[in-house]
């Protein structure tokens, strides 16, 4: 899955979302279960495909991706799981969508801090130069 890190976790935060909203309307199903094995259902997919963020970093998404082509990126997403190096240590708990969404939100915190505000910060710089 070569999807942007942004993109996944959007797609989390829409599931987990979603999650939510269907343990809160029917007591009867746990939060917990749905948190390791997720409900993807149309609420999701048109939340995700209508989207800005999706629209501008994964516009490929917006067009191509049907229900079923969700519901199997997010089973590469729970596939691929957390890194070792990335878990707490003696962790054997199944992943769940709160899990991956905390790793994918400190995976961009990373690619912020180290990659794209230095670039930005270098074109600010080239462009007052180029002022002065």
């Amino acid at each position: 899955m070569d999807c942007p890190s942004n993109v996944v976790l959007l797609l989390l935060q829409l599931v987990l979302q979603r999650q939510q909203t269907l343990a809160h309307r029917d007591k009867s199903v746990d939060l917990q279960t749905l948190l390791k094995d997720p409900v993807i259902d149309n609420d999701v997919l048109v939340e995700f495909k209508t989207h800005k963020l999706v629209q501008l970093y994964g516009p490929q998404y917006c067009r191509d991706i049907s229900l079923r082509g969700l519901k199997t990126m997010v089973t590469d997403i729970f596939a691929n799981g957390i890194p070792k190096n990335a878990q707490s240590s003696g962790n054997d708990q199944p992943v769940t969508v709160v899990d991956l969404a905390n790793y994918y939100y400190m995976q961009r915190i990373n690619e912020l801090q180290n990659t794209e505000l230095p670039q930005l910060k270098e074109a600010l710089l080239t462009r007052l130069e180029h002022m002065i």
